[in-house]
């Protein structure tokens, strides 16, 4: 299925409250994509379409190593999509809990992308694992950057509703209050918390329990729940989720200044490598025919024998087909030439071209019934020799 004129929407990837994630392919630049289709309901006010638009706009001028790109926004029929940078990673959700100086390492990144984000005025107002990537040489990415933004103005306008995931969600949002830097900097450091511990600082039966919590309540020591963990962290997740904003860090770089001064050497970046995640995405390359992109992930990420086994045969079945439909092509037109030389009683012609595509295809039933019958019908030494 094509969708914008050029992208290939390939396989699914995943589902959540905004919409369905594909993997695809932008046909014209033949690289690979994620394309986002947003749910029906963001189609349906006319005001909808020009605040995604603008959101866009913006996102797509960001451009730093730890955000993943937007490449475009429009709209197919009743439904919008985003096409975004493909990230090959594995989401941060699925590796937790991470020893607290790989996952300073890692939060480091994500500070110094939304430092940059915040410098150009864009929020993120999302931020929790499922949107922050590692990738495959221990680079982090910050996915979905802004798009919780338009959702929120839009959500909020139509249904005075809480955007965003309850678990991670700031004060002054629950509040209806302006919302700044500050407000992502509250939602790392539960992000922290919990990609050290594996544990929520705040969970409750229903949301508005929880909403009481982030609104009331001090998140418990992360030392409590990792005994090794230094100090200066339980420190900077009490700062970074202060209930005003004006007593958290003033910006991801003073958070990261506070990180860095009190942290020890930070170990190397470590690699997390998610071979079925590798192997779905070959295979969603592969149904989609897109063999060369595929053979491209295979060298990149050494998944091994079988997918170049898998890169072999497709390329064996392709060139199959492409033998087929040229013999086909051979067929139609050389039965076209022979009828006309029949009809137009240049028998030596059909006969030197008959013998010829039996030469090429002997097996071919209709080639050698067009020999035969010309080899009969020839005046010359070779149909009397038969």
């Amino acid at each position: 299925m094509i969708v914008g004129q050029q992208y290939k929407i390939l396989s699914e990837l995943g589902a959540g409250g905004m919409g369905i994630v594909y993997h695809g392919v932008d046909v014209l630049l033949e690289r690979e994509v994620a394309i986002k289709k947003l749910r029906s309901e963001f189609s349906r006010t006319p005001d909808i379409a020009e605040r995604f638009r603008r959101e866009a706009k913006i996102q797509a001028r960001l451009n730093h190593p730890n955000i993943a790109h937007l490449y475009s926004f429009f709209k197919d029929g009743d439904s919008f999509y985003i096409v975004m940078e493909y990230v090959d990673g594995t989401p941060l959700s699925s590796v937790t809990p991470i020893r607290w100086q790989q996952a300073l390492a890692m939060f480091l990144e994500i500070l110094e992308g939304l430092e940059y984000a915040h410098s150009l005025g864009v929020l993120h107002r999302d931020l929790k694992p499922e949107n922050i990537m590692a990738g495959p040489r221990g680079e982090v990415k910050i996915m979905d950057f802004g798009i919780a933004h338009v959702l929120g103005s839009v959500r909020q306008t139509r249904e005075q509703s809480i955007v965003g995931t309850m678990q991670y969600i700031c004060p002054e949002l629950i509040n209806s209050k302006e919302i700044s830097a500050r407000s992502d900097i509250y939602s790392l450091g539960i992000l922290l918390f919990e990609i050290v511990s594996g544990q929520l600082p705040f969970t409750a039966e229903n949301d508005f329990a929880l909403l009481h919590q982030h609104l009331e309540k001090d998140p418990p020591l992360l030392s409590t729940l990792v005994p090794d963990v230094p100090p200066f962290l339980d420190d900077a997740i009490f700062k970074a989720m202060r209930k005003s904003p004006e007593d958290r860090f003033g910006s991801c770089r003073e958070m990261s200044d506070f990180l860095r001064a009190n942290a020890p050497e930070l170990p190397p970046r470590e690699i997390f490598v998610d071979v079925n995640r590798t192997m779905r995405r070959i295979d969603s390359l592969l149904d989609g025919g897109e063999i060369d992109l595929a053979a491209l992930v295979v060298n990149q990420t050494n998944s091994g024998a079988a997918s170049e086994a898998k890169i072999r045969s497709a390329r064996s079945a392709v060139a199959g087909a492409t033998q087929q439909q040229e013999k086909a092509a051979y067929l139609r037109e050389t039965l076209a030439k022979l009828a006309a030389f029949e009809a137009s009683a240049d028998i030596p012609a059909a006969q030197a071209l008959a013998r010829d595509a039996l030469d090429r295809y002997p097996r071919v039933t209709a080639f050698q019934i067009a020999h035969a019958h010309f080899r009969k019908h020839s005046p010359g030494p070779e149909s009397s020799a038969t």
